[in-house]
C-alpha cells in the first residue's frame, strides 16, 4: 500500500548503482592502494606549520586529495564543490566525510586544495 509520507529516512546509506558512482568507487580503490598520495598531500599541507600536533584538525590530507579529484572531474568552482560535497551521498562517501559531519566551506576547500603542490602548479 502506498503511504502518504515517509516518517523516517533509513539510517544506513544506500549504495548507488550509477556509472558515476561506480567510477568514484573505482578511483577510491586506486587511492586506497597508493597511500603515498596522501603522504605527499600531508607534506604539502603541513609544510609551513611549526607544530603539526596542535591546532584545529581541519581536513585530512586524504579528504583534500579526494575533494580535489571531485573538483577536477566535475570542473566545479569552490562554491559548487562545497555544495555538492555536502549534498551528495556519493561525494560524501568518496571524500570520506561522515554522515553527521557538516562538510567544509568553500574557503577551507580552496585553501587546502591550492596547498597541494602538484595541483597548484597545474591550476594556478
Amino acid at each position: 500500500m502506498r503511504k502518504k509520507n515517509q516518517k523516517q529516512m533509513p539510517l544506513i546509506p544506500m549504495t548507488v548503482d550509477h556509472p558515476h558512482a561506480i567510477e568514484l568507487e573505482f578511483i577510491s580503490r586506486i587511492l586506497d592502494r597508493i597511500p603515498t598520495i596522501n603522504e605527499l598531500a600531508w607534506q604539502d599541507l603541513t609544510q609551513h606549520v611549526e607544530n603539526v600536533g596542535t591546532g584545529a584538525e581541519g581536513m585530512s590530507a586524504e579528504q583534500v586529495v579526494r575533494c580535489a579529484i571531485v573538483k577536477q572531474l566535475e570542473d566545479y568552482s569552490y562554491d559548487e564543490l562545497a555544495f555538492h560535497i555536502v549534498d551528495s551521498s556519493c561525494y560524501r562517501s568518496f571524500c570520506r566525510i561522515g554522515i553527521t559531519h557538516k562538510g567544509f566551506k568553500k574557503s577551507a576547500l580552496c585553501h587546502a586544495i591550492k596547498a597541494l603542490s602538484r595541483f597548484s602548479e597545474r591550476y594556478p
